[in-house]
């Protein structure tokens, strides 16, 4: 639904904007991805909000550097937006030795989504929930194997959270992406994944996979029956994956102010993203200030399981 009004609305906004200014909006992941999916059909809302063309530019690699570089060296005029997330101002300043960017020198705008993640387990391990995950894995001669899709990303952070929560020892297993780790998960070459819900979904259905706990407070509409982590007793899990609007330092205010309202107005549109938060998708907008000091707690936040495990990246 929401894809099919994005589109719409592209077709619709787009020969009556054309003659006007556009405005890019930086995805730093690849074309199909979830984000970019999300920020097309945010784009098109917003080119109707704002009453001017909106283009979604990915620019995607390195684990949102390239993206996060470009437009710290936009003018900032508030032509020039980025899709940000929690990985490229919370993880990444942390992760990594040398950035290629400065988060100081973003204007942070709101954030506009939090999506959630879910422990997955084989239908080959006789874990039916998180606690009896937890007993496989204490008694096991060797750490679990969960799957995850990038060293030192949500899916990453997330395991080492839960192996400090939960006090076990797992091991983590890089798979380059969601439809990988999935084929392992089914096959059983792997007991345990941790990974976002919507891709997920069919395979629940069907029985190929099951879904023993999800993160964030209460419980996801499409997976009625699976419990928080916190109903399962782990409350201590980390912080929900976010994805928020950013510009270059140095944004005039009435520009800021503007840009604000249209994506606070975007995303209270509630029909326009009631699939998104079936599937664990959860709408949030905050003032610039509060934003921004939100991603200084989630930083510091982070930062501290990043460096309990030690994970350093160049």
């Amino acid at each position: 639904m929401v894809m099919r009004r994005a589109m719409l609305g592209m077709v619709l906004a787009g020969p009556a904007l054309a003659q006007g200014r556009r405005l890019r909006l930086v995805v730093p992941y690849g074309a199909g991805s979830g984000p970019d999916l999300f920020a097309r059909s945010f784009a098109a809302l917003l080119a109707a909000r704002l009453e001017e063309a909106v283009v979604v530019d990915n620019r995607p690699g390195a684990s949102t550097l390239i993206g996060a570089e470009h437009v710290q060296a936009a003018a900032p005029d508030g032509r020039t937006l980025l899709l940000g997330t929690s990985t490229t101002f919370c993880t990444n300043p942390v992760l990594f030795r040398r950035l290629p960017y400065d988060p100081a020198r973003f204007t942070a705008i709101t954030p506009v989504l939090r999506t959630r993640l879910a422990l997955y387990a084989s239908p080959s391990v006789p874990a039916r929930d998180v606690a009896g995950a937890l007993a496989l894995a204490r008694a096991a001669r060797e750490p679990l194997h969960y799957g995850m899709t990038g060293r030192g990303n949500c899916t990453h952070l997330t395991g080492e959270a839960l192996k400090s929560a939960a006090g076990i020892e797992l091991q983590d297993v890089l798979y380059r992406g969601t439809g990988i780790l999935q084929q392992g998960i089914v096959r059983g070459d792997i007991p345990l994944a941790i990974d976002g819900i919507p891709a997920w979904l069919p395979l629940a259905a069907d029985g190929r996979v099951r879904v023993l706990a999800v993160t964030g407070e209460g419980r996801v509409g499409a997976l009625p029956d699976v419990p928080s982590f916190a109903e399962a007793g782990l409350a201590d899990m980390g912080r929900n994956h976010w994805y928020g609007l950013f510009a270059p330092q140095g944004l005039a205010a009435p520009v800021l102010a503007r840009l604000h309202a249209a994506a606070v107005a975007v995303m209270a549109d509630a029909p326009a993203w009631a699939r998104l938060v079936h599937e664990g998708g959860e709408i949030e907008t905050r003032a610039p200030p509060a934003f921004a000091a939100m991603v200084a707690e989630e930083r510091d936040a982070w930062g501290a399981v990043i460096r309990r495990i030690g994970l350093v990246l160049d």
